[in-house]
């Protein structure tokens, strides 16, 4: 049944997506997180030879805010890794959370669009949505080809909503548990690890693949 629903995966991907946005490491997510997210991402491009002008800097803030507003419901789900997770997982049993989805997942991809050319290039989704959380440029290509359905080197916020919806809602693991890097089986629920050494066995097959 529904109700009984083991959402203990779920749980863990929304904590974990939760972890990353915590840049200050205080225990909460606040605008000053996502600020630092965008100064960082701008520092990584300059460093990289990437032109970032002040006013591209300013518009990657106010995106950024914005952004905010959407994951957090104005700061309030922000509050603690567990209210983060629960306002999430709650909204995932909603029959209009595909719906909703699309529209938080719009100024999430609009901020990551920093040439505004309604694509995230692979430029874009790694120096400004994967580096400044961590990832390595090898787990960000894997990320980034999960998502990337019709293989044609962009991001459509298609795509990109797919991906979305299917880390913060399935409950079961599939490759898009994979669309923020790799997940170390040890780090899962028991009952969780053999599924996750099998997708991540089938995931770097297809990526070889593609590579090939």
């Amino acid at each position: 049944m529904v109700c009984c629903q083991d959402r203990s995966f779920q749980k863990y991907k929304i904590e974990r997506y939760f972890d990353f946005l915590d840049f200050d490491n205080n225990q909460s997510v606040n605008v000053e997180d996502l600020v630092l997210w965008a100064d960082k991402a701008a520092v990584l491009m300059k460093e990289d030879g990437i032109s970032v002008s002040e006013e591209q800097k300013k518009q990657l803030l106010q995106r950024i805010r914005r952004v905010f507003n959407a994951m957090t419901a104005y700061g309030f789900a922000g509050k603690n890794k567990q209210r983060f997770a629960n306002y999430l997982i709650t909204t995932s049993k909603l029959p209009f959370f595909k719906t909703f989805f699309k529209l938080f997942c719009k100024p999430v991809f609009e901020a990551f669009d920093f040439d505004g050319n309604g694509e995230l290039s692979w430029k874009e989704f790694y120096y400004i949505m994967m580096k400044p959380i961590g990832l390595s440029e090898e787990d960000a290509k894997i990320a980034f080809n999960i998502v990337d359905e019709d293989k044609n080197g962009v991001l459509s916020i298609e795509e990109f909503t797919i991906a979305a919806i299917g880390y913060f809602s399935d409950t079961k693991v599939t490759k898009y548990a994979f669309a923020y890097g790799k997940i170390d089986s040890d780090d899962v629920p028991e009952k969780f690890k053999e599924s996750i050494d099998t997708t991540i066995k089938s995931i770097a097959d297809s990526f070889n693949d593609d590579q090939a």
